[in-house]
């Protein structure tokens, strides 16, 4: 019996820590996603849920038009981000961060080729917005956001 009490004190104390490991990094990783800025919500015209359960959510992203820049969100989840790529000249874009940086992806001349998936894992992403300055095609891109402890 009393090794019975041991391993019930040790399974409720894990069970303890690690509920609050758990909310200790949802808690921490709160600071670069406010509320109310969540891509969905805060940039509709580049970003719409095509499927979401408990432990997905998938959604079509969009550049927006030449010359605008879609409104500054965060993406709080990692998620897998999916492009069907044929080559051909890429989009020349800006990506803007919270902080006032600017990262200029310059447009690239990549030889046509038959379609593939080019699938990149993305960490959770805090404020930013992307700025659309030259634009050689209207792709969709699929961003598939795996739900985690963050808020």
């Amino acid at each position: 019996m009393p090794r019975q009490a041991g391993y019930r004190r040790l399974l409720l104390g894990l069970v303890v820590l690690c509920t609050g490991i758990t909310l200790l990094r949802a808690e921490g990783s709160a600071a670069g996603f406010p509320t109310g800025y969540d891509a969905v919500d805060a940039a509709p015209n580049s970003h719409r849920v095509i499927f979401e359960n408990a432990l997905v959510r998938v959604l079509e992203v969009t550049l927006p038009p030449v010359g605008q820049s879609e409104p500054m969100h965060h993406h709080r989840w990692p998620s897998f981000f999916l492009d069907w790529d044929t080559g051909g000249k890429t989009n020349h874009i800006r990506y803007r961060g919270a902080d006032g940086r600017v990262r200029d992806v310059p447009s690239i001349d990549v030889p046509t080729h038959p379609g593939r998936w080019r699938v990149s894992w993305l960490e959770p992403e805090p404020m930013h917005s992307i700025e659309t300055v030259e634009k050689y095609d209207d792709r969709k891109y699929v961003r598939i956001e795996i739900k985690t402890g963050r808020p």
